[in-house]
């Protein structure tokens, strides 16, 4: 799931953090990734880390957001849960 950006004026690297069904920051997974599929492969780790062995997978409610040049968050992903 790779989303294209813009290419930025600005010298600001951007970053992306997983957040909650709330839209806030994930209490477990509140860290910055330097692209979309670090984010994803973490957070799928993570899950898989926390699934029962034999039960299905189930809906994880996570959203992604990119860091802005003006140093705030912007939404890619909304959650789903």
């Amino acid at each position: 799931m790779a989303t294209s950006l813009p290419i930025s004026s600005s010298n600001q690297p951007r970053r992306y953090r997983l957040v909650d069904h709330h839209g806030q920051p994930h209490l477990e997974l509140d860290e910055h990734f330097e692209s979309i599929d670090e984010a994803w492969d973490f957070a799928t780790h993570w899950w898989q880390q926390r699934q029962p062995t034999g039960e299905p997978a189930s809906l994880v409610g996570l959203g992604l957001e990119v860091s802005t040049e003006s140093g705030g968050w912007r939404t890619l992903r909304h959650s789903q849960g």
